[in-house]
């Protein structure tokens, strides 16, 4: 019996060896770039048994439990030739056999034409590939990687960056890129190498939300200049490479819904904006005549609630080739419907002041130079946010010598915000207490087409040129709020402000319109000659530029007084009536502005030489010059006497750059460059234009005619290790010296109209002085078979001392003087540290993949005071967010995208110790050494969709 038992278990475990006797091990890489082919099919085919798998992150492959016996190797990758003669074979047990091999890109000749047939541009690959090959230190994000990150939008795509951080809206999503903690006026942008203009009224910079991520085939980050660019950037540029014409034929198309959490605590509060009037009354009755209350509707301040509305995302894509693949086209679309929303908390101060905690007089109690505290705003935001993109691509091939291509791209989102707003003075007891309910609508859009040829003139000389029209707009049609007045019986609740109805007391109704275009008409030439000398090849360039932008900015506001103002329990804006009373100053053609109606024309040319050669077997030296010159002309609707009305400024930049890229073998190179760089400042910025803070924003701001465009030095260094395709290890470090950087100050005096007087703290842009601004650069990325990190990480330090007033007090003559001091601070919005973390997992067989990525930003500077130590910091930010995709069947995926995971508050705080006065207690102080001044409350919000493709 015991014999049988032992006979049979040894038949079994040979037989269990038998069948599961070896391993085969391989690895798909590129013939030419010896990259790895992620994603390819290996086919495993014996006489009695196929297996199949994928590449994975790293190359490789692997075949496990393979029973004895020779096999075929069969592999497939789209683009490349197929691979079926490789042969491995598993001889005895626990026999492994390593089987690698490189695929061959397919390439079709067709006549005079040569179309290749490439791996997805789309891809990592690709990307790492640019990366390594160009000319200058730049960081790039695939389309893949975008499509799996938990990111909708450009901006939030841009955080994933090195050395890139947020400015974030009202709504918590990003807005504004900075980058190498240099503020969002450094930068510029780019769609498919042609500057766009921007539909800000105020500044030059492009909302990075406008644009919806998925119509892009990569996002590039470019930090170094060479003289055929744009010389307008010190921060970077940010270049959207929108999807192009495939080479076969491509369909693609996607939906997804989801939910904010923030709307299970609270409902969305949404108004009624088809009835709103996109001109103002003064347009619509040529001038303002027969301008009444009834001008007015009341439809968009009716103020109704949702519960958890849903957001919505989709997508589509198709292209293909004709005519023997000489004509190419592709149409992407994409529209998003997104609720989003903000609990906020804003403590607004006045300048620095000094404080006496127990307000009895006492010298000894004084403390000098503290901020004051006038009302706390409890702001409750809902908005609603509908993007629509269309991006269309054209391209020719005449023949190898000749090809044209039509780029035509449109974005547009419209934004509707309902503000409910509790506004509190909380110096007197009971405090006097504002509820303001506002209602918005934000069109913002930007049109683009650009014309392109490439034609070799001859052997040795190439001819580009590009004709682009580009067109931003925004308009702010009947942006509407209105004011009721109450007595406060308790201070605070939580977030919220407890008032008392039977004392309601209706103030005024303001109404105001305005919307402003950008139009940009550009022409660019180059020509590239090639030339041997001292048997090296030299690359020589030259070319320019020229654009003719005009910018026009209307704006009028409308204030109309209540005729019921003492009636009680008027809350609801059905039975409040108001009309125009001109006793208090009420003007039924409505209120212009100061200086917010104007004109601008600029004219920018430029033209460059550069020279690119190798001066060793592996020293690129690429360098030139380069010359711009900014023409502008400004006029406003100020009055003629002030000297400010109309503007004219001229100036001219030479720009020289050196670039150097050493090759220490096929991963490993040595970057090192030069270049001079400029930054005009924003329209409005050089206007005399005024905005109270009653309309837009927490504090009044202006412009400033004297403000001087700033220029820059900019040195950078970089090792780059690029050892597989994705795998990646960058060490850099910059230093740039700044002249006239501008910041967003607090001014203690009113500009208008070039003439100064005594006013209000008002936000203004200021040229500070000279700053040095350096730091370095940290990104790995290291794959391990299916999982896979990837990680950035950015310091940045910067320093500039400015004069502040410091308010003492005399004790002498018993009186507070306002003092000089100096004081040494970081540029605004520079961020000491950032870094990004993503935990990626791949499974090809499975279908699956998932991203945990994390964000961190440091604290930073958002506004500049006047007085010494009374900067307002952005608190340390995190963010966690989840993503993933599951292939369901061969070309249908789920996926889902998970945001703020942790339910991270945004907080702004003064650094002084907070000292508790107990008879005007400051709310939401959460520690003893900084005075919480905002907080913003957003929570998590997530989606779920499907994705198919062909």
């Amino acid at each position: 019996m015991n014999y049988l038992k032992y006979t049979l278990l040894t038949v079994f475990l040979a037989f269990c060896l038998g069948v599961s006797a070896g391993t085969i091990k391989g690895k798909v890489t590129d013939s030419k770039t010896k990259e790895p082919l992620i994603g390819a099919t290996v086919t495993l085919i014996g006489s009695s048994k196929k297996l199949t798998t994928s590449v994975n992150l790293d190359g490789t492959y692997i075949f496990r439990n393979v029973p004895v016996g020779s096999y075929k190797i069969k592999i497939n990758f789209a683009g490349y030739k197929s691979s079926d003669d490789l042969v491995a074979e598993i001889k005895s047990v626990n026999d492994l056999v390593i089987a690698g091999t490189e695929l061959k890109e397919e390439v079709t000749d067709l006549a005079e034409v040569q179309v290749k047939s490439e791996y997805s541009k789309e891809s990592d690959n690709s990307v790492r590939a640019i990366e390594r090959t160009g000319n200058v230190v730049q960081n790039i994000l695939s389309a893949k990687a975008i499509e799996l990150s938990p990111d909708v939008t450009v901006a939030n795509s841009l955080q994933r960056m090195s050395g890139v951080s947020l400015q974030s809206s009202s709504s918590g999503e990003g807005k504004y890129a900075i980058i190498r903690g240099m503020d969002q006026r450094y930068n510029t942008t780019l769609v498919n190498g042609i500057k766009i203009p921007s539909p800000d009224d105020r500044y030059r910079y492009v909302p990075m939300n406008l644009f919806p991520s998925d119509i892009l085939e990569r996002l590039e980050v470019i930090k170094a200049l060479t003289p055929n660019m744009e010389g307008d950037a010190v921060g970077g540029v940010m270049n959207l490479v929108m999807k192009n014409a495939p080479n076969k034929e491509e369909f693609k198309v996607f939906a997804a819904g989801g939910n904010a959490l923030l709307f299970s605590d609270r409902p969305f509060s949404t108004f009624d904006h088809s009835s709103i009037n996109k001109k103002s009354p003064y347009e619509t009755t040529n001038g303002g005549n027969a301008i009444d209350s009834s001008s007015f509707p009341k439809n968009n301040l009716r103020i109704k609630n949702q519960s958890m509305p849903l957001n919505f995302q989709t997508g589509l894509t198709y292209g293909n080739r004709f005519f023997h693949k000489k004509l190419g086209f592709l149409v992407s679309l994409s529209y998003q419907n997104m609720y989003r929303g903000t609990n906020q908390s804003v403590i607004r101060q006045y300048p620095g002041a000094i404080l006496v905690p127990n307000a009895n007089g006492k010298i000894g109690n004084t403390i000098e130079n503290y901020p004051q505290f006038n009302d706390v705003l409890i702001n409750q935001i809902s908005i609603q946010q509908k993007r629509f993109a269309l991006n269309n691509k054209w391209d020719y091939i005449f023949n190898s010598r000749n090809k044209i291509s039509l780029y035509n791209l449109y974005v547009r989102m419209d934004e509707f915000q309902t503000r409910l707003s509790s506004d509190t003075d909380i110096n007197t007891n009971p405090g006097n207490l504002v509820i303001n309910k506002r209602t918005s609508w934000q069109i913002q859009s930007i049109y683009n087409s650009t014309l392109h040829g490439e034609h070799k003139i001859s052997t040795a000389l190439n001819l580009d040129w590009s004709a682009a029209y580009s067109r931003a707009k925004q308009e702010f049609p009947d942006l509407a709020q209105y004011n009721v007045d109450n007595k406060l019986w308790n201070r605070f609740s939580s977030d919220s402000l407890i008032y008392n109805h039977d004392s309601a007391l209706v103030k005024s109704m303001s109404r105001s319109w305005s919307h402003n275009t950008d139009q940009d008409i550009s022409a660019y030439v180059n020509l590239t000659w090639l030339k041997k000398i001292c048997h090296r090849n030299m690359e020589f360039g030259f070319g320019g530029m020229f654009r003719h932008k005009i910018r026009d900015n209307f704006y009028r506001t409308y204030t109309l007084s209540s005729s019921n103002s003492n009636s009680p329990q008027l809350i609801n804006i059905d039975s409040i009536k108001y009309s125009f009373n001109t006793a208090v100053g009420d003007v039924p053609s409505g209120d212009p502005g100061v200086a917010r109606n104007y004109s601008i024309t600029e004219n920018v040319s430029a033209a460059y030489l550069q020279a690119k050669f190798m001066a060793t077997d592996k020293l690129q030296i690429l360098g030139g010059i380069r010359f711009e010159n900014t023409d502008q002309s400004y006029s406003t609707d100020l009055t003629p006497y002030l000297n400010a009305k109309t503007g004219k400024i001229n100036y001219y930049d030479i720009l020289p750059s050196l670039h150097f890229r050493y090759t220490i073998d096929r991963l490993r190179s040595i970057r090192a460059s030069y270049f001079r760089s400029l930054i005009r400042p924003g329209f409005v910025e050089i206007t005399p234009s005024y905005t109270p803070a009653t309309e837009t924003e927490a504090y009044d701001q202006q412009g400033n005619p004297k403000l001087k465009h700033t220029t820059a030095d900019n040195y950078d260094v970089r090792f780059e290790l690029f050892h597989k395709a994705a795998d990646q290890l960058l060490v850099g470090a910059f230093y740039k010296r700044i002249y006239n950087p501008i910041e967003v100050t607090f001014s203690h005096y009113k500009v208008t109209g070039g003439n100064s007087s005594p006013g209000d703290n008002i936000l203004t842009p200021t040229n500070i002085g000279n700053v040095n601004n350096y730091g370095i650069e940290l990104l790995y990325t290291k794959y391990f078979g299916k999982f896979g990190i990837s990680a950035n990480y950015t310091y940045t330090h910067s320093a500039t001392t400015t004069t502040k007033f410091y308010l003492a007090y005399d004790t002498t003559k018993r009186s507070t003087k306002t003092d000089s001091v100096s004081q040494t601070r970081p540029l605004q919005g520079q961020a000491e540290h950032i870094g990004n973390i993503s935990l990626l997992f791949k499974d090809h067989k499975l279908g699956l993949d998932i991203q945990l990525a994390y964000v961190y930003t440091g604290e930073r500077i958002q506004l500049v005071n006047t007085f010494y130590n009374l900067d307002t910091w952005q608190a340390p930010y995190n963010q966690l967010d989840l993503s993933f995709t599951k292939k369901i069947v061969k070309r249908l995926e789920i996926y889902g995208k998970v945001n703020n995971l942790t339910n991270e508050k945004t907080k702004f705080y003064i650094k002084q110790p907070f000292i508790l006065d107990k008879g005007h207690p400051l709310p939401f102080q959460d520690e003893s050494k900084h005075i919480f001044v905002r907080r913003d409350v957003f929570k998590t919000s997530y989606s779920l969709g499907l994705r198919f493709k062909i």
